[in-house]
């Protein structure tokens, strides 16, 4: 099952919970914000992650440079290969808050025969 949870909602907008990292049966990660070993090395040197946590703020929205440089190329480059805009997730966190945007994700990802939530490929 999906993790809808805020700790799986990158600082940038990315929901973690569809990176296939954190479906790995073995030694998966658990999202952006938690430490260890099972990420990928471009999430472990991240320059928006060290940035956030320079600036003492949790998501890109809450700094004054928002949107800046590095997240409207990271966008750029979701919504082409993802069809995913961290830019929306942020705007909607920020104008709805964080639960409004996870109960968005799990209608999103509900199964439209059963309600029940789709399982992620691995």
């Amino acid at each position: 099952m999906i993790n809808h949870s805020k700790e799986m909602v990158a600082p940038c907008g990315m929901n973690c919970t569809y990176c296939y990292v954190h479906h790995k049966k073995k030694k998966n990660c658990l999202g952006c914000k938690m430490s260890g070993d099972n990420k990928p090395a471009s999430c472990r040197t991240c320059k928006i992650k060290d940035c956030v946590n320079n600036k003492e703020i949790d998501y890109c929205y809450e700094c004054d440079e928002y949107p800046c440089a590095v997240l409207k190329r990271l966008d750029k480059s979701y919504q082409k290969r993802y069809q995913e805009s961290l830019i929306k997730n942020m705007s909607i966190i920020q104008s709805n808050g964080m639960k409004h945007y996870l109960d968005m994700e799990k209608e999103r990802l509900k199964c439209p025969i059963c309600s029940g939530g789709i399982k992620l490929a691995r």
